[in-house]
């Protein structure tokens, strides 16, 4: 895929092919298979490694080894279909988010086929993470002037100091349950918003 048609499904919002792996597991064989993109998603080159489920297993995250050894568990043996959102390591070192989505199937000689695909979320991720701590950050900031003036108007007029002028602000948003930014605006004078 040329690198025009990947940025344009990437504003588009569809995932781009090279981060859709497939898989494919033979409990009977033990066989594992992966698409280039498998090989790609875990940081190899495609035919680099032979993947198996213990090289899987050596590239969960380690805070999702539970879930993930508790999804393994719920499938031994079983059929249907299943989703599930964790991380991996990959060979880099790269903490990638993965969507894993796939169906068991049990023959009647008891041999499972696992089959699925696994989504590279990383990028949306990141960028959704991103998003929300600029916004964040861009309240606080508002935030922050309007308490600090605020602060400034009740030394101004009482004739105390900041630390005493913050704790009157404080005071005042614990027992009128109001937020500490909506009280500093009605100190100012200032429209309070509803909600935000």
């Amino acid at each position: 895929m040329d690198q025009a048609m990947h940025e344009r499904l990437d504003a588009d919002g569809t995932v781009p092919a090279s981060r859709v792996g497939r898989y494919a597991w033979d409990s009977g064989t033990g066989e594992v298979w992966w698409s280039d993109a498998m090989f790609a998603i875990y940081g190899f080159a495609p035919r680099e490694v032979v993947p198996s489920r213990e090289l899987v297993a050596a590239h969960r995250h380690p805070d999702d080894v539970a879930q993930l050894d508790a999804l393994v568990g719920a499938l031994h043996g079983g059929t249907g279909d299943y989703s599930c959102w964790h991380r991996i390591v990959d060979a880099r070192g790269r903490t990638r988010h993965v969507v894993s989505v796939g169906s068991v199937t049990t023959g009647d000689d008891g041999v499972s086929r696992v089959e699925g695909y696994v989504t590279d979320v990383s990028e949306p991720q990141r960028t959704h993470v991103e998003s929300h701590v600029h916004e964040s950050l861009a309240r606080f900031r508002e935030s922050a002037a309007v308490i600090e003036q605020a602060k400034g108007a009740l030394m101004a007029l009482r004739g105390i100091d900041a630390d005493a002028a913050f704790e009157v602000l404080r005071e005042t948003s614990t027992a009128e349950h109001v937020k500490l930014r909506d009280v500093a605006r009605a100190v100012l004078g200032q429209r309070v918003d509803a909600g935000r």
